[in-house]
């Protein structure tokens, strides 16, 4: 779905009608409408109207304003939206109540979550927004979001970019729009020379508005013939907004027009009692200043009873217009109060920061560490206004590096690198360039830019560095190259005691004896090196971070699904716990790889999805086995509409092959397969089979060499499928006890042996990999028919298909049909039962767990929690319940589910 952007004038949505009846009733392909216009072109009223419409149609409506200095407030927007409760600090679990919240107001009905002035919005509660736009795909639920286009926010600018938000601009009102602002106002429509006037506003509703109060300050406009005509020339009117407004403040009393600087300084809408504390006086004395801002329209009163300005373009008149000297003094009294009445760090900070004080490094590294723990996003803003005041030296190292680590923690790799670079430019200590060439590396590292992770490590080596830094340094560039899968695979050892070694040490060595399939002894290192790693308690980019993910991986292939189903919900647990959100992706592409194997595909699908959505979000680049591992099930399941321009476009990103592991040119064999071009590929089987092979990554002819042998066979090439023979019998496999099988099954399939594929089948089955006893019974069919034996290929085959029913895997029965109907092997009709495309024997059982969780009241986060998977995990569960079952929202799922159990 491509994005879209529509202009539209604030006095004509009506347009947008059917958008509004659509996200009323849930039927929205798009529910997320994203308002930008510039100051006073009508994003208001236009957030305003469209609110009232959705409220008309049944929908329970949430509005909120953001402010200025309420961007200083961690998660403030979303909390005041929801009317949550405020913590400063900000708790761990706070994004997850926010979630929650959401869910459970969804759980009554239909919900508009509305937000002006989104710009300001604090860093935090952005990140959430972009979740909940993941989350309106099972949400009775719609997001309407009204922006300024400057200044820019990457979050909105990402948000703007998705294909699930609708984009509108807002462009003011049209001539038919403004006579009816004339209109309303006066009681007749402009005549030609007022139409005139107000053509210099280009449909600016609140320029027009302010215009029009100018000209009747000076008693210019007079109804005339039915029309409002304009005395006078036309020298004396304004040409700006901003002139407009200066007319009009200048005719207010001095203590009004202070009132409203103070107010523009405070940067919120404030209690008149807070303002005179502020301001050293006391509230009655501000009695005549308030009904005077109030009586000119300038300043109006909020709903909480505290005074706000009419519009934020008065505020920026006042704050342009005010000296700096002056500034500077209302800022400081501003942080003095929240001083004395227990304001938040980040707040007072701002106001410091306004100020023009020096903020003290000191102050904002304890403020991002320890209060803003939990607010990753908002600790980077605030280091990033400490590193505009610091200047150069240590204190700026200190603040860049927790700064980049800041934007890394809230998956923002890209501007993490970008911090790191910018400051290594400078020259600094040593030390502290050391770390944050590591946060830039870390960065680079994780967006897969392997060629400028590798240059920088070598730039670094050639400075002939501390031999502590030298040594973990290789040990990166080691790892660097596994990731990349360049190189061969070097099966020794780190030297030292277990217990001694680092996580950094330790990886890379655990990863190149896994490719090299002893999958039993780089379980133990990786174990190690989890353990070392949080033993050092090192930050997140430092000592082997990624080593909490391998060992699940590791055991899945050492010891089965069942032992590395363990590991893995306990690594995401503890990844949970630390708030490592950008380790989510890795984590969920193992999963994924654990209930394939097992033959729980949709749960796979479900994980994978949802990895490769949250990879999106971080800026991961290690995207290989994900996407493969989704378009290699489809292929399986015969769901082949889309899959080459799906591959088509992983092709065009240029990401490399995680660890030479040839997964996607695996994928364009199978698919290749699939339509039927059997010749066309094996060229490139060979090829990436000899590379992967030759590089000592043997693990390859364990996970790939049945299909690899399959499309030799079928294709017809002798010399191929002796080579995959040969080198699969070769792989030393009593360390790989899940894959072992498949030396057995390409043997059998080499030499057409029936008995020996059924064998490897059952010893699949007997281990717990599902996957491969499917492939495995294939085999024995065919090979059965191949040597003339119909009624044992019939019964091989029956035990494929009964195993590819519970898979949905009806693209390799369509295979296996053809296959031994080219042998003259007919198969009769299945008696297997066969899951259900729709309804509710078609959830799976992870599905209907989740369901009946949602039947028992539970939100995402908390059945996540319990079940130790991400929410965005759960969210993807459900969405594929909702398709199957036909339903638009987990109300309707929690019904569904309640008339089940009766």
């Amino acid at each position: 779905m491509a994005t879209t952007t529509d202009t539209v004038h604030p006095d004509a949505l009506d347009v947008l009608g059917d958008t509004v009846d659509a996200m009323a009733d849930g039927r929205a392909p798009q529910q997320v409408l994203l308002l930008t216009g510039a100051p006073g072109a009508g994003k208001s009223t236009a957030l305003d109207q469209l609110g009232r419409m959705l409220g008309e149609r049944g929908v329970r409506v949430y509005r909120v304003v953001a402010d200025e200095i309420g961007r200083r407030r961690p998660f403030g927007l979303m909390t005041s939206l929801l009317g949550l409760e405020e913590h400063y600090p900000p708790l761990a679990e706070t994004p997850d109540v926010v979630m929650e919240a959401v869910e459970k107001r969804c759980a009554e009905g239909p919900v508009a979550l509305c937000a002006d002035d989104v710009h300001h919005a604090d860093a935090d509660s952005l990140a959430l927004l972009g979740r909940l736009t993941g989350a309106v795909r099972d949400l009775p639920l719609s997001l309407v979001l009204a922006r300024r286009a400057l200044p820019v926010r990457e979050t909105l600018e990402a948000l703007a970019a998705r294909p699930d938000v609708r984009t509108i601009e807002v462009a003011g009102l049209g001539p038919d729009g403004l006579e009816q602002l004339v209109l309303a106002r006066l009681g007749a429509p402009p005549g030609s020379g007022l139409r005139a006037l107000l053509a210099v506003t280009d449909g600016n509703p609140f320029h027009a508005g302010v215009l029009l109060d100018d000209l009747e300050r000076q008693g210019r406009l007079e109804v005339a013939d039915g029309v409002v005509v304009v005395r006078g020339g036309d020298h004396d009117v304004p040409t700006s907004v901003q002139a407009s407004v200066r007319a009009h403040l200048a005719l207010l009393e001095p203590g009004a027009r202070d009132l409203l600087r103070l107010l523009a300084v405070w940067g919120r809408p404030s209690g008149v009692e807070q303002l005179a504390a502020v301001g050293g006086t006391s509230a009655l004395g501000l009695v005549g200043a308030v009904e005077s801002a109030v009586s000119a329209g300038i300043a109006v009163w909020t709903a909480d009873d505290e005074l706000a300005f009419r519009h934020d373009l008065f505020r920026d008149v006042v704050l342009a217009d005010l000296a700096p000297p002056l500034r500077k003094l209302l800022h400081e009294a501003c942080a003095a109060q929240l001083r004395a009445t227990g304001g938040i760090a980040t707040q007072i900070l701002q106001h410091d920061t306004d100020a023009a004080e020096p903020i003290p490094p000191a102050e904002a590294l304890r403020i991002a560490g320890s209060d803003l723990a939990h607010a990753p996003a908002q600790a980077a803003d605030v280091l990033a206004a400490a590193a505009a005041r610091c200047g150069a030296g240590p204190e700026a190292d200190a603040i860049a590096l927790a700064r980049a680590g800041a934007l890394a923690a809230a998956g923002q790799i890209a501007e993490a690198e970008r911090v790191a670079r910018e400051r290594l430019g400078a020259h600094g200590d040593p030390a502290a360039r050391y770390d944050l060439t590591r946060v830039a590396l870390h960065a680079m590292v994780s967006s897969a830019h392997v060629d400028a992770a590798l240059a920088t490590i070598d730039d670094h080596l050639a400075g002939d560095p501390p031999q502590a830094q030298r040594t973990t340094l290789g040990h990166l560039r080691r790892w660097v190259e596994v990731l990349a899968g360049r190189g061969p695979v070097d099966r020794a050892v780190p030297p030292g005691r277990p217990g001694t070694r680092t996580g950094a040490a330790l990886v890379p060595a655990a990863m190149d004896l896994f490719l090299a399939a002893r999958c039993e002894s780089a379980l133990e290192l990786a174990v190690e090196a989890r353990d070392a790693r949080e033993a050092g308690n090192s930050p997140a980019w430092a000592d082997g971070a990624t080593a909490p993910i391998w060992p699940a991986w590791f055991a899945l292939y050492a010891r089965g699904p069942e032992a590395a189903r363990t590991l893995s919900l306990e690594a995401r647990r503890r990844a949970q716990e630390r708030g490592h959100g950008w380790l989510g992706p890795l984590h969920l592409f193992v999963a994924g790889e654990i209930d394939r194997v097992a033959g729980r595909w949709d749960d796979a699908l479900a994980e994978l999805d949802t990895g490769l959505e949250s990879a999106a979000l971080t800026g991961s680049g290690w995207l290989s086995r994900g996407t493969a591992g989704v378009l290699q099930m489809r292929i399986r399941r015969g769901e082949l509409d889309g899959l080459e321009a799906a591959q088509e476009r992983w092709r065009l990103r240029g990401l490399p092959e995680q660890f030479g592991l040839p997964v996607t040119a695996l994928t364009t064999i199978l698919l290749a397969e699939a339509h039927g071009r059997h010749e066309s590929v094996t060229d490139l089987a060979r090829e990436s089979w000899t590379t992967a092979l030759g590089g000592g990554r043997l693990l390859w002819a364990l996970i790939a060499g049945p299909d690899v042998a399959r499309v030799a066979l079928d294709a017809d090439d002798r010399a191929l499928l002796r080579q995959v023979a040969t080198d699969t019998a070769a792989v030393p496999a009593e360390e790989a006890v899940a894959l072992a099988p498949a030396v057995d099954l390409v043997a059998a399939m080499a030499d057409a042996d029936p008995a020996r594929a059924a064998a490897a089948a059952t010893t699949y089955e007997n281990r717990g990999h599902v996957a491969g006893a499917l492939g495995a019974w294939e085999e024995a069919a065919v090979a059965a028919a191949t040597s003339g034996d119909g009624e044992q290929a019939r019964t091989c085959a029956r035990r494929c298909t009964d195993l590819a029913a519970s898979l949905g895997a009806a693209g390799t029965v369509r295979r296996l049909t053809a296959r031994l109907r080219a042998q003259d092997v007919r198969l009769g009709v299945s008696g297997s039962r066969r899951r259900p495309a729709s309804g509710w024997e078609s959830l799976t059982p992870t599905e209907r767990q989740i369901a009946e969780l949602v039947g028992q009241g539970l939100t995402s986060p908390q059945i996540g929690a319990q079940l130790f998977v991400s929410p965005r995990t759960v969210q993807t569960h459900i969405s594929h319940s909702l398709r199957k079952l036909g339903l638009r929202s987990r109300v309707e799922l929690a019904t569904t589910v309640a008339r089940h159990r009766t």
